[in-house]
């Protein structure tokens, strides 16, 4: 029996999950499962039926494939649906106990991935990588080290061989290029520092 191709890198994963192929399924099912399983465990006491609502969440997923572009997207899904799925699950009990009220109210209240904001933040980070792919080369280099990888100039410039300075002035250019290229989409840029730094879509 011939093995499951190895994806090294998320995008390429994604491509082919959103095309279709079972062989990238079974590999985001690998990856997902089992905390997939575990945070439905917390809920649903039974473990046939946490089991259950996990497949079915799995089965939601891949029937909505196409919609996803990032590992991101899948996971956000998956969490909103197996949640939605407890909800659903502990209101058709008849007969509950005070701990399963106890938590399809916690459910109810959940703080939740939006998705339709990550669907948002990802349209936005488009347009910001369309202009960064018109960079010079280094600058973009430097750009996507610091902000996609999180790496600190010091870091940056071991790397590349360059002097921390270089790497400083290179990364405030590129800022400047991309507030030039967007002086006038003010909302692009309040929305980008609304979403901050810690949700900018680059990693």
């Amino acid at each position: 029996m011939r093995s499951d191709p190895t994806y090294h890198h998320e995008p390429e994963l994604v491509r082919h999950f959103s095309e279709g192929d079972p062989a990238a399924f079974r590999t985001v099912y690998k990856q997902l499962y089992l905390p997939v399983l575990r945070f439905v465990q917390q809920w649903i006491g039974n473990a046939e039926d946490a089991e259950e609502l996990t497949a079915d969440s799995f089965v939601k997923l891949w029937n909505n494939r196409e919609r996803f572009e990032t590992m991101d997207y899948i996971r956000a899904f998956l969490h909103v649906t197996a949640r939605n799925a407890c909800i659903n699950f502990l209101k058709q009990l008849k007969v509950k106990t005070a701990r399963q009220e106890e938590l399809e109210a916690q459910l109810s209240v959940d703080t939740e991935p939006d998705f339709a904001l990550q669907q948002i933040r990802q349209e936005l980070m488009k347009l910001v990588y369309a202009e960064v792919e018109q960079m010079p080369k280094k600058m973009k280099e430097i750009f996507l080290l610091s902000y996609r990888e999180g790496l600190k100039p010091s870091e940056i410039a071991r790397r590349l061989n360059l002097s921390v300075q270089t790497v400083q002035n290179q990364k405030a250019n590129a800022i400047r290029l991309l507030k030039i290229a967007f002086a006038d989409k003010s909302l692009l840029l309040a929305l980008l520092t609304w979403l901050g730094p810690g949700h900018s879509g680059l990693t």
